[in-house]
C-alpha cells in the first residue's frame, strides 16, 4: 500500500443513492401502516384526450420524477435542462414532478414553487401545467399506472421512453415519496404498474426503461421490467447528485428518426461529459441493456446455478472463490447498510476461472451472454471492471435480506443463494475458517515493518484456504484506562490459495509453504479538522491494484443547528493509488432503513467522526469529539499521520468462510 501523507482541502460532491429497506412492502410506509396519498386520479386530471385526435409525435419521453426528496434542488436543474434541449425536435417532453416543503422554494422558469404534484409539458424554456393541485404519492403503482395510462394517451408517438428518477436501490426498489409515508416503489409495484398503465394505454411495451438512480443497473431490476420495454438504462454504482445531463435530449432535434439505441448512448456520452466537468467522474457507472436478451442470459444462467443440485458443495467452493475481491457497489462498513451489489460479470468471469470443465464452460456461456446483452457502458477509472450489470451477493448468511426471497421475476438466484447458504451450514468442521498458530515453526501469524508499513500474515490450514471468502484486517490501539480496543481502520486482505513463502526486509524466511491472508498498514490513522478542532476518524480501505485506486469510506454523524436528533452520513473518497492523490470525495446521508442520499449540511452544523469500540466482545460506535466539527465541507481538511514510534497497535485479523463461520487471531506490533 502507498502512503497517503497529506492534508487537503475537501470538495464537496453532493451524490443520490439509496440502500433501501429490503423487507419494507408496496403501499406501507416505513412502520408497516398505509401510506398516505392519492395514486391514481392523475387520469381524471388531464384535460386533453389523446387518441386519434392527437397529433402524433416522433418520440414522448415521460419523466417520473419523485422530487419529494432531498433531491429536490436536482430535480429543478434537471427540468431546466430538458426545456433547454427540445428546441423544434418532435418530442413531447411529459414530467410528472412531485416536490417537498422544505429543501428548495426555487422556481422553474415560468412556474414559482409548488409543494404537490404537477403533470408538465416541458418546452423550449416554458412548463406548461397540465394538471396539479393534487398531491400524489409516487411511491404508489396505481400513480405510475396512472402516468402512463395518461402520458401515453394525451401525448401519442411512434416510439416512447419512461424515465424513473430519485434516489435508487436496486432490487429493493427506488424512493421514497417523503411526504408519503416514506413510500417507496419496490419491483413488485413497479411491475404492477407498468403492467396496468401500459395496458390502460393500449401499448404492449415501450421502447426505452431509464433509472435517473443509485444501484439500478441489477439483474434483478432487468429481468422485470424486460417484459415492458426494448432497452434499459441504469447504473450500477451510486450516481452523483446531478444525476444525469438532460440536454442530452438535444438529440432529437439534430436527428428526424432517432433510434432507443442512439438515445442511450447519448444520454451515457452526456452523463459521463457532465461527470468530467463537475469532478464527479472517477467512479460512474451507466449501461444501457438490450432487453431482449435477458431470457437467453437467464436460460445460460440456469445452466450455471442448476449444478447445484449434482454438486451442491463443490459449487459453493467455486462460487466463493469467484466471490472473493468482487468489485462492489453501494459499500459501507456497516453490513447492515452494505447494499452486497457485485459485478456479474465479474462473477462470471471469475467462475469460469475457478471451476471445472462444465462449470467454467457454463460461465463463460453466459458471460457471453451478459456481454451481447449490455450495448453500451460508460466508467470512470475506479469502476472500469464494470461489466454493465450487477447481482445481489452478500457473503454470509448473516447480511441476507429475506426480502429477497419474494421479488418479482425470475427466482433462480434466489434459489442459488438459499442454496449456497445451505451448504455453508453443511461445512464440514476441518474445513471451516482456522487459522494455523504453530509456535516453534515457520507457520504462525507473523508480522513485519518495511517501507511501506506493517505487513501482516495469518497463515491457514490448507483444508479451509477454498472455503474462506472474505479477510479484513482491523488496526486499531489499546485504551488504557479500560482495556477496550478502538479501532481506527479497516482493509482487506488479499487471500492466497496456494502455498507461499513470506521473507521480511533482511532476508528472512517467516512463513514458509502456508496459504493465508495478507495486508499491508501504512501506520497512519485518519485525522479530520475544521480549522479549529481536530478528531480521530475510522476509515475502511479497498485497495484496487488492477484499476490503480483505493475506495474509501468514512462513517460519520451529523446534528443539523437546532437538532437533537443527529444522522448518519457517510463520506466515500477514491484515492490514485500512484499518486497518492484524492480525485474524488462523495458524501452521502444514511437513515436507519439503508437510505443514502445526497448531504445537504448546514455549514453550522457539526459532524461527529467516530471509532469502532470493542468491550468485552461488544462493538459500538463512540464518536472521537465531545463538542464536534464545524460541517463547512468544502473547508473540511483531513490528513493521514503517522505514528510516533513506540506506539503499541492492536492488529485484529478475521476470516469467515461461506458458512457464517469466522477465525481471528491478535498481533501486537510496536511500531519502531
Amino acid at each position: 500500500m502507498r502512503r497517503m501523507a497529506f492534508l487537503i482541502a475537501l470538495v464537496l460532491v453532493v451524490s443520490a443513492c439509496t440502500g433501501g429497506d429490503a423487507d419494507d412492502r408496496a403501499g406501507t410506509s416505513g412502520d408497516g401502516t398505509a401510506a398516505p396519498g392519492d395514486g391514481g386520479s392523475l387520469v381524471d386530471q388531464v384535460p386533453t384526450p389523446g387518441g386519434d385526435g392527437a397529433q402524433r409525435a416522433a418520440w414522448t419521453f415521460l419523466v417520473y420524477l419523485i422530487g419529494d426528496t432531498d433531491l429536490e434542488p436536482f430535480a429543478v436543474q434537471d427540468l431546466l435542462e430538458m426545456a433547454s434541449a427540445t428546441g423544434d425536435a418532435d418530442v413531447n417532453i411529459v414530467a410528472l414532478v412531485d416536490r417537498h416543503p422544505e429543501y428548495t422554494d426555487a422556481g422553474v422558469l415560468n412556474l414559482g414553487d409548488w409543494e404537490d404534484t404537477k403533470l408538465l409539458e416541458v418546452h423550449e424554456g416554458e412548463l406548461i401545467e397540465v394538471s396539479g393541485g393534487t398531491e400524489l404519492n409516487l411511491g404508489s403503482p396505481d400513480a405510475l399506472a396512472g402516468f402512463l395510462e395518461a402520458g401515453i394517451g394525451a401525448y401519442p408517438a411512434d416510439h416512447y421512453a419512461l424515465v424513473f428518477w430519485n434516489h435508487g436501490a436496486g432490487w429493493p426498489g427506488m424512493g421514497p415519496d417523503e411526504t408519503d409515508g416514506l413510500d417507496i416503489l419496490d419491483l413488485a409495484d413497479i411491475s404492477q404498474g407498468l403492467e396496468t398503465g401500459l395496458a390502460a394505454a393500449g401499448v404492449d411495451s415501450i421502447d426505452l426503461i431509464g433509472f435517473d438512480a443509485c444501484l439500478m443497473a441489477t439483474y434483478e431490476v432487468a429481468s422485470v421490467v424486460a417484459p415492458h420495454a426494448d432497452y434499459m438504462l441504469a447504473s450500477q454504482e451510486l450516481e452523483p447528485g446531478h444525476g444525469w445531463n438532460y440536454e442530452s435530449l438535444g438529440i432529437f432535434a439534430t436527428d428526424d428518426d432517432v433510434t432507443s439505441d442512439e438515445l442511450g448512448r447519448a444520454i451515457i456520452d452526456g452523463f459521463a461529459a457532465q461527470a468530467e466537468a463537475f469532478g464527479t467522474g472517477s467512479d460512474i457507472t451507466l449501461s444501457l441493456l438490450d432487453l431482449s436478451g435477458v431470457e437467453a442470459f437467464s436460460t445460460a444462467l440456469s445452466e450455471v446455478t442448476g449444478r447445484f443440485g449434482e454438486d451442491p458443495a463443490g459449487l459453493a467452493t467455486a462460487l466463493t472463490g469467484a466471490r472473493r475481491g468482487l468489485l462492489g457497489f453501494g459499500r459501507n462498513p456497516d453490513p447492515a447498510l452494505d447494499s452486497n451489489h457485485v459485478d456479474l460479470g465479474g462473477l462470471l468471469d471469475n467462475l469460469a476461472a475457478v471451476g471445472g470443465p462444465e462449470l467454467s464452460t457454463a460461465a463463460a456461456n453466459a458471460l457471453s451472454a451478459l456481454q451481447t446483452m449490455v450495448v453500451a457502458n460508460t466508467t470512470g477509472p475506479a469502476t472500469r471492471q464494470a461489466s454493465g450489470l450487477s447481482i445481489y451477493f452478500p457473503e454470509l448468511e448473516d447480511h441476507f435480506r429475506q426480502g429477497y426471497l419474494f421479488l418479482t421475476g425470475d427466482p433462480q438466484w434466489a434459489n442459488t443463494l438459499s442454496a449456497f447458504f445451505q451448504a455453508g451450514q453443511e461445512l464440514p468442521q476441518d474445513r471451516r475458517a482456522t487459522f494455523v498458530e504453530q509456535p516453534e515453526a515457520t507457520v504462525q501469524p507473523v508480522f513485519f515493518f518495511d517501507d511501506d508499513g506493517l505487513n501482516v500474515f495469518g497463515p491457514l490450514s490448507e483444508f479451509s484456504i477454498g472455503s474462506v471468502i472474505e479477510a479484513t484486517m482491523f488496526v486499531g490501539v489499546v485504551d488504557p484506562d479500560s482495556d477496550a480496543q478502538l479501532f481506527y481502520a479497516e482493509e482487506w486482505m488479499d487471500i492466497e490459495t496456494e502455498p507461499v513463502t513470506v521473507t521480511d526486509t533482511g532476508g528472512e524466511v517467516i512463513v514458509d509453504g502456508s496459504p493465508g491472508v495478507f495486508a499491508i498498514h501504512d501506520n497512519s490513522y485518519l485525522e479530520l479538522s475544521d480549522g479549529q478542532d481536530t478528531a480521530i476518524a475510522y476509515y475502511a480501505l479497498n485497495l484496487d491494484q488492477d484499476t490503480g485506486f483505493g475506495l474509501v469510506d468514512i462513517p460519520l454523524t451529523y446534528l443539523a443547528p437546532g437538532s437533537e436528533e443527529p444522522e448518519e452520513i457517510l463520506l466515500s473518497v477514491v484515492v490514485d493509488l500512484e499518486s497518492g492523490e484524492i480525485v474524488e470525495e462523495d458524501f452521502y446521508t444514511v437513515d436507519p432503513s439503508g437510505t443514502y442520499g445526497g448531504l445537504t449540511a448546514d455549514p453550522q452544523g457539526l459532524i461527529f467522526p467516530e471509532l469502532l469500540l470493542v468491550e468485552n466482545g461488544e462493538a459500538q460506535w463512540v464518536p472521537t469529539t465531545d463538542v464536534g466539527l464545524f460541517a463547512d465541507l468544502p473547508n473540511l481538511q483531513y490528513a493521514l499521520i503517522q505514528h510516533e514510534p513506540g506506539t503499541q497497535l492492536y492488529v485484529d485479523m478475521t476470516v469467515w468462510d461461506y458458512g457464517g463461520n469466522s477465525d481471528s487471531t491478535v498481533l501486537l506490533p510496536v511500531v519502531p
